[in-house]
């Protein structure tokens, strides 16, 4: 490794604008994956979804849909007044009669009157179903809608009317992704460079970190979109904000290391670029290893079987890799050329004892060196809150709350909340019901009585089908041409997103068969289709998902982590302790989230995402914890070796783990409560894996463990081999 440092410090001249002539060749050259139009949000589908062809059919076999992702709803707080129903049913007349062709939409109404659904407000709000002409696009789309709303309001008087859906509420996610990607970075920018500037007492440190940063994004950015563009891959924007901070944080982390690593060799009396040269050769493995951790980790994510995980991969991993080559070559370089300068105004000459020195002595030093010599006690204390917190994880739930998780300030949102006061929130995704059989459409009284049956099924606010003549005589939604098709829309008393839902829809499915039976339907083939059959199989699919990629990712962890340490029991502890971690922070999410806060679930790729993200920046830590303590045992007895290295590295980690922590709380600006709960979680796993884990934890395993039998046999070897040299 020391003849690679060499050849990068001295080719530090060349690597400098090298690296920028290529971040402006990729900003000309090659596409923005984060600008583009193609990262939507339309993955989240899952990759073989059985509701979504129970969807398809049935629209073939009744000729038009019935689900509708785009909804109006517009509200009258004393009740509309005949004169305004009426005005109502005009305007939607106006548009039933609309010629076919592009950008022809149909509307189907739903009011909150007696007799559909069980209302808890009557004859204040007006839900209207939009059919949209499937070739416009989602902007045409959804200024269609909006001025569908403002005609209805128009129509009616109505004081309010509000465009909500899934649909419309993808559109909202993604703008406020977009828009508040700012104010992360923006804030980010600041606690990095307030943090640095503190501990380091330098201004040039910190421009050397945002430069760091800023040609990584970019980087990531353009390479991702030449990815994307290629290979056909949807980079959903919501890893934009996830790569913000894995780059910040892992890039500070590393210039952290890197001059900690200086400043000390300076102190102890090398020259620049002989203090360059010694510390890039030092961490050049252990960056190198910790990047492929977190790729490598990242990549699993590949074999999720769920598409929006899937793509969150390939993006964490790109960035992770672009952002350690920079580390290892960049960062040196920009040393060897302006070192001196980069730590002005305090200088290593002027500096006096720097916190390395007085580490030992230091609260920290004292508490891992407490570590060291009473593991026992420490480690079970350790392992008692970890596992504390983790409890909270028995009682997770996971769900899909698109509308719901947009602030109050939104039309989706607004939309939901007032649908939700008087129809129920379930009105915004009703479940579909098909049933297939030869000649089913001419069983009216056994189809009338089945929707009889599943309206008064717990949690079933409603169902409109084959029985509501009106509305069959109208739109003949629920009677196939063809006679051999029957379907209902199931109003649920939940948020069709929901976990409250899923469960609602998982007893309703349990009791089907037996309901068909007491009906004289049991020979009908049956599906069922909609926004919250679809968040079942995003549950069930993240669960399996999790099943494919802890074994992988621990794998990939533990391969790395033996190769790097030549240890064989050190691995394995290492990485339990980052996984009881992950548990921690997942179980203190739950209660927070679902419990303090009343969520009722977490966002489904939270735990996945959060869970890999935090095992693999875990070990980022381990590797340069222990490969420091591994150094110092070279030289020392282990326990005196645990607190020296440990004190002196804990430092540079606590200040890594802090900048990392808080880069990932900036992503809680996004008002969204899925990015909040990924913020929450690794903020939170990274504060206990820096101020616990590594901290107390691993020092107390280390001591009690040691580096294993092979590594000891080696290490007295080296010794031997020492001694025989000196003589």
């Amino acid at each position: 490794m020391t003849r690679i440092a060499r050849v990068i410090v001295g080719l530090r001249f060349v690597i400098l604008p090298a690296w920028i002539v290529l971040a402006v060749l990729a900003s000309v050259h090659l596409p923005s994956v984060f600008d583009s139009d193609s990262a939507e949000l339309g993955s989240l589908l899952p990759s073989s979804s059985e509701a979504v062809e129970v969807e398809k059919k049935a629209i073939d076999a009744f000729g038009l849909p019935l689900l509708s992702h785009t909804i109006v709803v517009a509200g009258e707080p004393g009740g509309f007044s005949p004169s305004q129903g009426a005005a109502a049913t005009r305007y939607i007349a106006s548009i039933d009669r609309q010629p076919e062709g592009r950008g022809s939409f149909r509307a189907l109404p739903v009011s909150d009157s007696p007799g559909l659904l069980r209302s808890r407000r009557l004859g204040t709000t007006l839900v209207v179903y939009l059919y949209m002409d499937p070739t416009l696009s989602e902007a045409e789309a959804q200024d269609t809608a909006h001025r569908f709303a403002i005609g209805l309001q128009d129509a009616t008087g109505a004081p309010q009317a509000e465009v909500t859906g899934a649909l419309p509420a993808t559109s909202s996610e993604t703008e406020i992704a977009m828009r508040d990607i700012l104010w992360v970075e923006l804030a980010t920018v600041l606690l990095v460079v307030g943090i640095l500037a503190i501990y380091f007492r330098s201004l040039g440190i910190p421009l050397l970190g945002l430069a760091s940063v800023a040609l990584a994004y970019l980087l990531a950015d353009r390479v991702l979109g030449w990815i994307a563009e290629r290979f056909g891959l949807a980079i959903p924007r919501e890893v934009d904000p996830v790569v913000v901070a894995l780059l910040f944080g892992t890039l500070t982390d590393y210039l952290v290391f890197f001059v900690s690593g200086y400043r000390r060799r300076m102190l102890a009396g090398a020259g620049s670029r002989d203090a360059v040269t010694a510390v890039t050769a030092e961490l050049l493995p252990v960056v190198l290893t910790a990047a492929l951790m977190i790729a490598g980790a990242a990549l699993t994510l590949l074999i999720s079987g769920v598409r929006f995980l899937s793509a969150f991969g390939p993006g964490m991993a790109v960035a992770v890799v672009i952002g350690a080559a920079i580390a290892v070559t960049f960062v040196p370089a920009a040393l060897a050329v302006f070192g001196r300068l980069l730590l002005w105004p305090q200088t290593p000459d002027k500096a006096g004892d720097t916190p390395e020195d007085d580490a030992e002595a230091g609260a920290r030093g004292q508490a891992i060196g407490f570590a060291a010599h009473h593991p026992i006690p420490v480690a079970l204390l350790s392992l008692l809150v970890l596992v504390t917190a983790a409890s909270g994880i028995r009682n997770l739930a996971l769900g899909n709350p698109l509308i719901r998780g947009l602030p109050e300030t939104t039309s989706p949102k607004r939309g939901y909340d007032l649908a939700a006061q008087s129809l129920g929130p379930g009105v915004l995704g009703p479940t579909m019901l098909v049933l297939e059989e030869g000649g089913i459409t001419n069983r009216g009284a056994e189809l009338a009585a089945l929707q009889k049956r599943v309206g008064e099924e717990p949690g079933v606010a409603g169902v409109v089908g084959p029985a509501d003549q009106p509305l069959q005589g109208r739109y003949g939604a629920f009677l196939a041409p063809g006679g051999n098709a029957a379907r209902y829309a199931l109003v649920l008393d939940a948020d069709p997103d929901g976990a409250e839902a899923t469960r609602i829809l998982s007893r309703l499915t349990n009791r089907l068969p037996g309901l068909l039976d007491e009906t004289g339907l049991g020979e009908a083939e049956v599906g069922l289709t909609g926004d919250t059959v679809i968040a079942s199989e995003l549950e069930d699919d993240t669960w399996t998902a999790l099943e494919r990629v802890t074994p992988a990712a621990l794998a990939v962890l533990l391969i790395l982590l033996w190769a790097l340490l030549r240890s064989r029991r050190a691995p394995l502890y290492l990485v339990g302790v980052s996984v009881l971690t992950v548990a921690a922070a997942l179980g203190l999410t739950v209660y927070v989230f679902q419990d303090l806060l009343g969520y009722g679930e977490l966002a489904f790729f939270v735990p996945v995402a959060t869970a890999i993200l935090l095992v693999a920046l875990g070990a980022d830590y381990n590797v340069f914890l222990i490969s420091r303590i591994w150094t110092e045992a070279d030289r020392r007895d282990l326990r005196p070796a645990i607190r020296i290295a440990g004190s002196r590295a804990g430092r540079a980690i606590t200040v890594a783990g802090f900048i990392l922590a808080l880069s990932f709380a900036a992503v809680a600006l996004i008002p969204i409560a899925s990015f909040r709960e990924i913020a929450f979680a690794m903020c939170v796993g990274l504060l206990l894996d820096t101020l616990l884990a590594r901290t107390l934890l691993i020092p107390a395993l280390v001591s009690l463990f040691g580096r294993g039998s092979a590594e000891e046999a080696d290490l007295a070897d080296v010794t031997a081999q020492r001694a025989g040299a000196r003589s």
